[in-house]
């Protein structure tokens, strides 16, 4: 029997997403099959594996995916059971296996199909049903961008006007449900037992569960950012809690469901905050393991690794994150410039979901090669997955100058969580270049 040893130790990525309503079901378990019978067929070496819930808003793991791409020196394969979980619609997953030839990888589908194979097929198997729900999709994303509510309001707020306003009753509940599990330290069934002992109900006018309890924790609406339709709008209407508050919560119940083998994974004060001074690409935390002794962590630039692409190559996390506090006792920050407007980034997607569209119209009418296809598109689709992205952030923060006291006197008593959250609320940014640390506050609309 012959054994096709095309990755000969390569090293190759995963990347998983299930999808319950396809037929057949892609489900985890048949995705891990598919993938590793491929990865030791063929003798590749997995290197580490992504994955995303079916309805993860932004797909946090594929763009974690895309900034691990970034980082490779050679060029690494991807491996997925099949094109379709990259998304349901053809435009989506048309963008995702561009976003990915464009990154520099190399791409194996465990069904045996091709990139250009399943690319062609994702197009040509667009109906003209999903092209009007592609013009309809496009008109309520223009409705979202000005802010206007598609469907109903999350528990805390109501709809005027199709605006999200303050439902002061509820929005009680939304702080008090926060400032339990943040403040209180309590966890999710207790808080459920005392709001329902207290007589409060939902919406609906039940009694609270765990889950809905859990769903007011995860809702990042508190924050002020409004997403739908893959659209997100900072500062779209007033905020219950601060952006700090949102992620030590999702901190927090990620570490409580992890398992105790994971939880050694090491976790970077600045990560999403410190960007190359050369070429503005993040900074991302890495370990270095020292024969016989501790492993050591660093920052390290995105693209530095990639050929030359940048002259920055790492700094260690304690350097760096000393560097950020200092700046922050002395006072000595950059005063913020007011960022894009939401709506501008927002219609920069859209014309380039247009431009790759366009292309790939050209492609299937044979004006166009399939390597034409890769160098016109591949960028333009890279971007727009990168814009697609959730983010968590509003550019309004009406606390920043409280946060930094706090962490300017109780940095050392802090823990990781709230001196991040605090952070997070503080900065907007920290660009580094070599020795030289910029720490630029969180832009503060006046």
């Amino acid at each position: 029997m012959l054994v096709n040893l095309a990755g000969q130790g390569r090293p190759a990525l995963v990347y998983l997403r299930p999808l319950p309503d396809a037929a057949p079901p892609l489900g985890l378990s048949l995705q891990r099959a598919a993938t590793s019978a491929l990865i030791n067929t063929e003798g590749y070496l997995l290197a580490g594996t992504h994955q995303d819930a079916p309805d993860a808003p932004g797909l946090p793991g594929f763009v974690a995916l895309l900034e691990t791409l970034a980082t490779a020196a050679d060029r690494p394969t991807v491996v997925l059971a099949s094109a379709e979980v990259l998304g349901e619609r053809a435009l989506e997953r048309a963008e995702r296996l561009l976003a990915l030839l464009a990154a520099g990888a190399a791409i194996r589908l465990a069904d045996a199909s091709t990139p250009e194979q399943a690319l062609r097929a994702a197009w040509l198997g667009r109906a003209p049903d999903e092209r009007r729900r592609e013009r309809a999709r496009e008109s309520m994303r223009k409705r979202a961008l000005r802010g206007q509510v598609l469907g109903r309001a999350p528990f805390g707020y109501a709809v005027e006007g199709r605006n999200l306003v303050v439902d002061d009753l509820e929005a009680e509940v939304v702080r008090r449900i926060f400032g339990l599990y943040l403040d209180g330290h309590e966890g999710v069934r207790r808080i459920t037992r005392l709001l329902n002992e207290d007589g409060i109900r939902t919406r609906l006018g039940k009694p609270w569960s765990a889950g809905s309890v859990r769903t007011v924790l995860r809702n990042p609406t508190y924050t002020g950012t409004y997403r739908r339709l893959g659209v997100v709008v900072t500062g779209a209407h007033p905020a219950l809690i601060r952006r700090g508050q949102f992620e030590e919560a999702q901190a927090r119940m990620a570490r409580r469901r992890t398992a105790p083998a994971e939880q050694h994974r090491h976790a970077y004060l600045l990560a999403g905050l410190a960007r190359c001074g050369y070429c503005g690409a993040r900074l991302l935390g890495a370990r270095r393991y020292v024969p016989g002794g501790e492993p050591r962590t660093y920052y390290r630039c995105a693209s530095a690794t990639n050929q030359g692409r940048c002259a920055y190559r790492s700094q260690r996390t304690e350097v760096l994150e000393a560097a950020v506090r200092d700046a922050l006792v002395s006072g000595r920050l950059t005063v913020a410039r007011k960022p894009s407007s939401p709506r501008t980034t927002e219609a920069r997607r859209i014309a380039l979901d247009r431009e790759v569209a366009h292309t790939l119209e050209r492609w299937v009418a044979g004006e166009l090669t399939y390597r034409d296809v890769v160098r016109g598109a591949g960028q333009p689709a890279l971007e727009a997955t990168r814009l697609g992205a959730a983010t968590l952030g509003t550019p309004e923060r009406p606390d920043a100058a409280t946060a930094t006291a706090r962490l300017v006197s109780d940095w050392d008593r802090l823990e990781f969580a709230e001196r991040r959250a605090l952070l997070l609320d503080a900065v907007g940014e920290v660009v580094v270049r070599d020795r030289r640390v910029r720490v630029i506050r969180r832009y503060e609309a006046t």
